[in-house]
């Protein structure tokens, strides 16, 4: 008897799961009990990207203005920045919307790797700008310009870095919330953007201090090689869910226990070719479950329906299949 099941989702189709809240999207999981609703979870993400989005324009007005008056490279490189974190997250804000349309005829696994392919676009473009500022701070390093308007450029510059410390805490949180890999992408670059931020403060600070012109430059390309690594680590993230990578070895091993809890109990004789992928928000888990070849069909449905519950106890937002197999030890 062989036969499979797909999870009977609680959801609402297109509703956001949650793929973990740590600085990897995929890592660490809050039990069901802490998640708000499906919902609420996309509604947050949304308005999240929103929120970040306008964010990162007034930044990038404030430090492009406080740069251009202050002749510093490095402040309008930083705005620069931040102009392209604008772009990011309003693509992430129309990803997160488009992620969570329900499946159709032509998706009928969903749309969740909108999202990751939006995080992978956010790597792109940050790793562009990080190669526009390297060239200007190269320039600007070999024919450096005196600054002024002190005050203008370091009020900027410390404004920027306690605002985006703000945005990067109600990022971070609401990625907990909704599990939303895009929403993490923006936590993560943002939080770059602090340390590039209290660095040029200082870095204009020492110019003004010591009339040493190039440092300007040099920290324009410090902030380029920052930006660069960013974009490195977003890209790596989106990429590898792209490629429907497996889940990391905790979450598995998390799965694998509660299936050999249910062989210890008696009630399934095993389990084999349990895989595992990652799509955007979601995880696929595909599993068979070994049971006595005489056992009477409606009895096997049932236990493959208390093997598929038991998976969702450890991953609650998981799309599961149970494919139901005789024991190994009995004859095909």
């Amino acid at each position: 008897m062989s036969g499979s099941l797909p999870a009977a989702r609680g959801a609402a189709p297109g509703a956001l799961p949650d793929p973990g809240a740590s600085l990897d999207p995929h890592a660490g999981r809050r039990g069901p009990e802490s998640r708000p609703a499906p919902e609420d979870r996309a509604r947050a993400a949304l308005r999240a990207g929103r929120i970040a989005a306008l964010t990162a324009a007034g930044l990038a007005l404030g430090k492009l203005v406080a740069g251009q008056l202050g002749h510093s490279m490095a402040v309008t490189a930083s705005a620069v920045d931040s102009l392209t974190d604008l772009f990011a997250s309003s693509a992430n804000a129309l990803a997160i919307q488009l992620a969570h349309a329900a499946p159709d005829r032509s998706h009928p696994f969903g749309h969740a790797k909108i999202e990751t392919l939006a995080t992978a676009g956010q790597g792109l473009l940050i790793g562009g700008s990080g190669v526009y500022l390297l060239v200007e701070g190269v320039r600007r390093l070999l024919s450096p310009e005196p600054l002024r308007l002190a005050a203008v450029t370091l009020g900027a510059m410390a404004a920027s870095a306690l605002i985006t410390a703000t945005l990067v805490a109600y990022l971070g949180r609401v990625a907990a919330r909704t599990g939303s890999s895009a929403i993490q992408a923006d936590a993560v670059h943002y939080r770059t953007d602090i340390a590039a931020n209290l660095a040029i403060f200082v870095g204009v600070a020492l110019t003004y201090a010591t009339g040493l012109t190039r440092v300007d430059g040099i920290l324009s390309i410090a902030v380029a090689i920052y930006v660069l690594a960013s974009a490195g680590s977003l890209l790596r993230l989106g990429v590898r869910d792209l490629i429907d990578t497996s889940a990391p070895e905790e979450r598995v091993g998390a799965i694998e226990a509660a299936l050999d809890a249910m062989r210890g109990r008696g009630e399934i004789l095993g389990h084999h070719a349990l895989r595992t992928r990652l799509a955007g928000r979601t995880l696929f888990v595909d599993v068979h479950i070994e049971l006595p070849g005489d056992l009477p069909l409606a009895r096997a449905h049932a236990t493959s329906d208390r093997a598929r519950d038991a998976i969702l106890a450890v991953e609650p937002d998981a799309e599961v299949l149970v494919h139901i197999d005789p024991g190994r030890d009995e004859a095909a």
